[in-house]
């Protein structure tokens, strides 16, 4: 009885599962109808057009319109030169398409194309500033990379750039030489003119060989007041480096820079530089304190006879001479000018 039940429960599942074949059966059989349909009317709609139309689609390209899109092509390529960082290739590339692509002229409105396009722009301009400032560049590369700036149209970066340079290459070279200050007192001042001189001087023609300093004042001004400091940095440099002020060595210093400086400072005024004025205006100050210092010194020294003074040097043949020559009476007149000689030479 058991068995029966069991056999009938099996019947009614399949039974059951039988409809619902049927049902899936059906539907599909509406799909495959409906796609029949929608096939045959895509074909009457095929049939229906022209011959040259098929044609048409035949040949018309599967790929997207951008990849063949010159556009499209020439800004792959740049970005592909500015991640090489190869700025000369990429510099030349852009160059020549701002000279040909009319969507680059500047009176053209900004579209989507002159947009990207000056992006990689940027990405070249922050590429050559970057080798320009690396601290151990040397001034042909320095020379390059500011070129490529010009032509970016960022001439006054490039300029200031340039003047930058000249001015750290000093200041490495007086770092190098003041320790030996204080082994040449009386000359050092003479080699930082040459120093400081020099390098204006060089600075100077290199600007006007880059930027055409006559044709653009802007650039000769910015090299004057570049100058200008420099020369402000000379003056403090003899005065922070120099003996002090009452001695003799101060003021044989003090003349050497002044007679040197005036000098390179005549030379310089062919080049569009003249830095006499300035100079004279910032030295003067130390000039007369180290003279009038020294003055007050050799006066100390002459009212005081009697004090042996340690910083006089041998007589000279005059002084000799003059002692040989001594009459008794006279001796202690002679004594006075034997010391007053010492101090002339000294001071």
């Amino acid at each position: 009885m058991l068995g029966l039940c069991r056999i009938s429960e099996e019947a009614v599942e399949m039974e059951h599962e039988l409809v619902e074949l049927r049902k899936h059966i059906s539907s599909q059989g509406i799909l495959v109808q409906d796609l029949m349909a929608g096939v045959c009317r895509e074909m009457d709609d095929w049939n229906r057009l022209p011959g040259d139309v098929h044609d048409a689609e035949v040949e018309e390209d599967p790929l997207p319109n951008e990849v063949t899109d010159p556009k499209s092509e020439f800004l792959e390529k740049i970005d592909l030169l500015l991640a090489e960082h190869k700025v000369d290739e990429a510099l030349e590339a852009m160059d020549a398409e701002e000279r040909s692509s009319p969507d680059l002229k500047g009176s053209v409105e900004m579209s989507s194309y002159k947009s990207a396009f000056m992006e990689r722009k940027a990405v070249l301009e922050d590429q050559l500033l970057r080798i320009a400032k690396q601290p151990s560049i040397c001034v042909a590369e320095l020379k390059h990379a500011l070129i490529g700036l010009i032509r970016l149209g960022k001439g006054p970066s490039a300029h200031q750039l340039l003047l930058k340079f000249y001015a750290t290459s000093l200041r490495r070279r007086i770092e190098a030489f003041l320790p030996s200050c204080l082994t040449c007192p009386n000359t050092f001042p003479a080699t930082l003119s040459k120093l400081v001189f020099s390098n204006i001087s060089v600075a100077t023609k290199e600007s006007a060989a880059m930027f055409g300093d006559d044709d653009n004042p802007a650039y000769s001004n910015k090299v004057v007041q570049w100058a200008e400091r420099e020369v402000e940095y000379l003056v403090r440099l003899v005065k922070e480096n120099a003996s002090p002020s009452e001695t003799a060595s101060a003021l044989r210093a003090a003349s050497i820079c002044l007679q040197d400086c005036l000098n390179y400072c005549k030379v310089l005024e062919p080049q569009g530089l003249f830095l006499s004025k300035l100079f004279l205006v910032l030295f003067r100050p130390y000039v007369e304190e180290v003279l009038e210092l020294n003055f007050r010194r050799a006066r100390r020294v002459i009212f005081d006879l009697n004090e042996t003074d340690e910083g006089l040097e041998s007589p000279s043949d005059f002084v000799t001479i003059l002692s040989e020559f001594a009459i008794a009476s006279d001796t202690m007149m002679t004594d006075c000018s034997i010391r007053f000689m010492q101090i002339v030479q000294v001071s």
